[in-house]
């Protein structure tokens, strides 16, 4: 990014793109790979704002990339559990199959201005009958994030800008520059499927993504003149490439800590991002001033009311009238005005280099994390090769290596990393064990079904055997039909009455969003009595063998979950 944008007389709001563009195009690097060189295979939507595409590669994975626009989820991913697609397709999915069905992603990229995913569609198939009339239709798809709500768009990419455009856009783009025009729209709000300029000012250039690790470890191994060695299964040679392994590498009262700040940091950047004031505000109130402005001269004498000619309403976006208050006068309508204008606009600017030093925070904060983690493994493995021969309890071992590091080595990174979060290196005595009984409390956390009844969800597989034992035979066990999931155990009502229907569809609503369909909200469950459940010893932690059970497909909504999370122990 240094090479595209000069660092000197860089506006803080062009600071803050580049910052937030690296860190999309850092987090969306693997889906956007993904999509490389793939063939559209199937496209469909779903009810929560998400482009389904179907991807195919020989000797690819199966995986499912969505392009979302759903708040707090909105952007490109990869999944293997697609989510429950429309019944009918929506506009933006006929048009689409019509004109990019089976063509290649020929390239895939996030856009700095606005921030946005695009993905660009190869020639069709010259044998198809209708050849000529979609080589002629859209073949991009671009999910822009910066709009309010963001917006999914199917549109036709073109070199330079369409003569018909030019009254409009000629003035922003230059020769060379490329144009897209929307076919079809998809927002929260609503769909629009007329021809339109997609964006009204040229997208600023697009960011080069970094490569994938294997692709990186190819290469060096391609052009290392030093052999490789291979090692023991066991020892974990290869450095950490994302912020979840890293993470898993550091402490356990480090990594708390370190999880705490960076839920806190991403808050911060979300709850500023909100705040942000909208650009389409700030031009309709500068449009509304001039047109004020401009046809003041119209107010009629002594009236405290004046109606808006209807094409200064549609000219300048003026309401329908404006009214004064008593010893008010009519330059002091748009005096106010003024001053909202440069509320907003002081505002805009303070959040800009907020947000862009939050995002330069949470960054530096993901590199620290990521360099002690580096740190602490390099040790690891010293030591792990140097006493391999003493290894017989991998786990007890490692504990040990990690805890006679942080005593004997110097850790600049980790030092450091644990100034910042105001802890000490080793964890004291009195801590671990205070932390030790927090843990060893509960292996469950606690729900109340809106029938009375107690539903416990474990915190972990381990945690799942521990519930199990203290189940009675007769209480209900719930658990997602297949993927991994949390054990729930729903309690017998008092009485000898079975299990109410409502009770048991809550305690599968928490088996599903303790599992890895909660993104879905929607699986298949096995219901069964405790009874009917076997837990052997030389099964894996979490595993169970269900002799007999009743399975339910079960689909909710936010609003029922809330209602079951809002009182969990």
């Amino acid at each position: 990014m240094k090479d595209l944008i000069p660092q000197k007389n860089v506006s803080p709001e062009i600071r803050s793109n580049i910052a937030q563009l690296a860190i999309w195009t850092r987090k969306f690097s693997g889906p956007l790979h993904r999509a490389q060189n793939t063939s559209l295979q199937k496209i469909t939507a779903s009810e929560h704002g998400q482009l389904i595409l179907s991807l195919y590669k020989p000797g690819d994975d199966r995986s499912t990339v969505l392009l979302s626009m759903k708040k707090g989820e909105s952007g490109i991913s990869t999944t293997h559990l697609k989510p429950l697609p429309l019944k009918q397709p929506n506009s933006i999915v006929q048009i689409a199959r019509k004109y990019i069905h089976g063509r290649k992603i020929i390239s895939s990229y996030a856009a700095m201005s606005p921030i946005c995913i695009i993905l660009e569609f190869g020639e069709p198939n010259k044998q198809l009958e209708n050849y000529d009339e979609i080589l002629e239709g859209p073949n991009v798809l671009i999910l822009d994030l910066d709009s309010k709500p963001p917006r999914i768009i199917l549109a036709k990419k073109y070199d330079k800008i369409p003569n018909r455009y030019v009254t409009d856009c000629g003035n922003h783009f230059s020769q060379g520059e490329p144009f897209f025009e929307s076919w079809c729209e998809w927002s929260e709000d609503n769909t629009k499927t007329k021809k339109r300029a997609c964006f009204l000012y040229p997208i600023i250039s697009y960011c080069p993504m970094p490569q994938p690790e294997e692709n990186i470890e190819k290469k060096i191994a391609d052009t290392s003149p030093i052999p490789i060695i291979k090692t023991n299964k066991n020892i974990s040679t290869s450095s950490p490439t994302t912020l979840t392994s890293a993470l898993e590498i550091l402490p356990t009262h480090i990594r708390r800590s370190a999880r705490t700040k960076l839920q806190f940091l991403a808050r911060r950047i979300t709850k500023q991002k909100i705040d942000l004031p909208d650009n389409n505000e700030i031009s309709r109130l500068q449009k509304q001033s001039e047109g004020l402005k401009t046809n003041l001269y119209l107010w009629p004498a002594h009236s405290l009311i004046w109606y808006v000619p209807p094409q200064f309403i549609e000219e300048f976006g003026m309401p329908a009238f404006y009214s004064l208050k008593k010893h008010e006068k009519p330059g002091d309508i748009l005096n106010k005005i003024h001053h909202e204008i440069d509320i907003l606009k002081r505002r805009k600017q303070e959040l800009t280099v907020r947000i862009a030093e939050s995002i330069q925070a949470e960054y530096d904060f993901q590199k620290l994390i990521s360099d002690s983690a580096d740190e602490l493994k390099f040790f690891i493995d010293k030591y792990t090769n140097e006493n391999f021969h003493l290894q017989k309890d991998s786990s007890k071992f490692s504990k040990y290596v990690l805890d006679l590091i942080l005593e004997k080595e110097e850790l600049p990174s980790v030092s450091k990393l644990c100034g910042t979060l105001d802890i000490s290196l080793t964890e004291g005595k009195q801590e671990k064990k205070i932390r030790d009984e927090k843990e060893g409390r509960l292996p469950f956390r606690v729900y109340f079904s809106s029938t009375g009844e107690f539903i416990r969800v474990s915190k972990s597989a381990e945690d799942g055997d521990k519930m199990i034992k203290m189940m009675p035979s007769n209480h209900t066990w719930l658990h997602v039909l297949t993927g991994e999931g949390s054990h729930v155990w729903l309690e017998k009502p008092k009485g000898g009455k079975k299990a109410s229907q409502q009770a048991i569809r809550e305690a599968s609503i928490l088996a599903v969003h303790h599992s890895k369909h909660s993104r879905a909200q929607s699986a298949e469950i096995q219901i069964a009595t405790r009874g009917d459940i076997e837990k052997r010893k030389n099964l894996a932690p979490g595993k169970v063998l269900v002799r007999r059970c009743e399975t339910m497909l079960i689909k909710y909504d936010n609003s029922e979950l809330q209602k079951l999370t809002a009182g969990t122990q």
